[in-house]
Parts: structure tokens; sequence; C-alpha cells
């Protein structure tokens, strides 16, 4: 495949389109090879061949390459000692979109953090950061945190940071990221199936909890215990307990496994539930 040249690609991708049972599995060895070797020179063949939207054989093998690939990816990400958050959230959106890039993710983190700099090194404490975020995330840049999801791609942490809108766990693993990249402790938990963002103050010994589907709304411990009590749920100190990226990154395959399943998506879902034992093993 290293001499594949455009017209080779333009032959392949053609043949792509009328694959038979038989020769299907060859000619989408052969085009994986291809991408691997020259990804930027398929994305142009591409680009070129159809120039409004290819067929959906094509790109249903290009689909399926990339989601191999992300398999070995996701296996990797979990073998590591403490995987990191945004690595994660950067693979798992190239399910949704195969082109998607470390940049996609990293880039509009990194231009929200420039911008909140000033305000964060003037806070006071973790009352006012919590307030700078939400005010910024929520007034200024107009995020939205969908209460229920029908479309597996607003479970896509890349495009919800260019669509402005998602999963409550995209909003929450924002706010997760953007402290990282400050140094605060900012952890996500999980209260009886209520994903809330909690920050830390160890000098003051105190702890404040932000709900990503009401704004960015603080809440105090007492407002936690007061919500699991309305449960008639008993209180559990691992409530409180900070959610590893490792589980970040299940809990968002399993949310797009309940979209998919209730679509009967299998060709979708059987790459899904093979990344979810990945990462549980």
């Amino acid at each position: 495949m290293q001499t594949l040249g455009n017209d080779g690609l333009k032959a392949l991708i053609k043949l792509l389109e009328t694959e038979t049972e038989n020769y299907g599995p060859v000619l989408k060895s052969a085009l994986a090879a291809a991408i691997k070797n020259n990804p930027e020179q398929v994305q142009r063949v591409m680009e070129e061949e159809f120039k409004t939207s290819a067929p959906r054989a094509v790109l249903h093998t290009l689909e399926e390459i990339c989601w191999e690939d992300l398999s070995a990816a996701l296996a990797r990400f979990a073998a590591k000692i403490n995987p990191n958050l945004e690595e994660g959230l950067t693979l798992l959106s190239k399910f949704t979109s195969p082109t998607a890039a470390r940049g996609d993710v990293s880039a509009p983190l990194d231009q929200m953090a420039a911008e909140l700099r000033p305000a964060l090194l003037n806070a006071k404490n973790y009352g006012e950061i919590a307030a700078v975020l939400g005010h910024y995330f929520f007034r200024i840049r107009g995020m939205v945190a969908l209460q229920t999801h029908v479309d597996v791609k607003d479970i896509s942490f890349a495009r919800f940071l260019r669509k402005k809108r998602g999963s409550s766990l995209c909003v929450a693993c924002l706010y997760a990221c953007l402290g990282q990249r400050y140094g605060i402790d900012v952890n996500l938990v999980d209260l009886a199936g209520r994903i809330l963002v909690h920050m830390r103050d160890y000098a003051l010994s105190e702890s404040l909890f932000i709900d990503p589907l009401d704004n960015g709304k603080i809440l105090t411990e007492e407002d936690c215990r007061r919500y699991i009590r309305a449960r008639h749920i008993e209180w559990n100190n691992d409530f409180l307990s900070p959610l590893s990226s490792r589980t970040i990154v299940r809990r968002f395959i399993a949310n797009m496994i309940y979209v998919l399943n209730k679509m009967r998506d299998e060709r979708r879902l059987k790459y899904l539930r093979e990344y979810l034992e990945i990462i549980k093993g």
C-alpha cells in the first residue's frame, strides 16, 4: 500500500461502493492499510471523489476501520495506572466522528482556560471559582445541558465543545478538565444517579457541589443530603467518592449504549459493548 497513488485509492473506494461479501473484507483491509500509511491522502481523495456525501458502504467501512482502531486505543488508555480524563473523552469522541482529533478537545479547552485566567486568579475561594465558572459557561458561552438525549452525538465531548449543547456528563467533565488546567481539586460524584461536580477546599475543610443540569447551581453537602432524603434513600458516604476517569469513560459508553439500544442499532452496539468490556477490564 505504500506505493498506492490517488488513482489506486479512487479505484479502491469505487470498489467498496459495490463490494460483495467475498471481497468486502479484503477491500476493507486494503483501505485500512492506506489510512494508516497516509491518512491525509485518503481524506483528500475522499473529498475529491465525493463532494457532497459518500455512499453508505464506503462510510460504514471508514467508520468500522476507525472503531477497530479505537478498541486498541481504549485498551492502552485503560492499562494506565491513572489515565487522563481528557484523553479518554477525546478517544470516545472518535466514535461519533471518526475524524475527531486531539485538537478538537484541547484547543477549545485551552482557549476557555486563557479567557478565564484573570477571573480565576483573582478568586478568593472555591465558592467564587464555582460562581465564575458557572457564569462563564452558562451565561457568556451559552452552554446547555440536555435533560435527555435521543442522539448518541449528544454524548460526544468534542461535539459538545463545538455545539455548546450536550449531556450533563459533558458539562460536568468540562468543569473537571478546566479545573485540572489550574490545579483545582475538581471531581465528579454520583449522587444516586445524579452527577455533580465536587470542589474540596482543604484549607477550610469545606466542600461545595455544582449541578450541571441546573445552570451550575452551587449546593452544600446538606443540600445533597436533603435531596437523598426526599428520594427516600438511605445516605451513603460513597455518594461523595470521586469517580475515576475510567468510571467516567465507562459512564459515557453506557449512556451511548442506552441510546442505541432504543434505536436497536446493533452495528454500533457491537463495538460499544466491546469498549465497555475493555474499560471494565
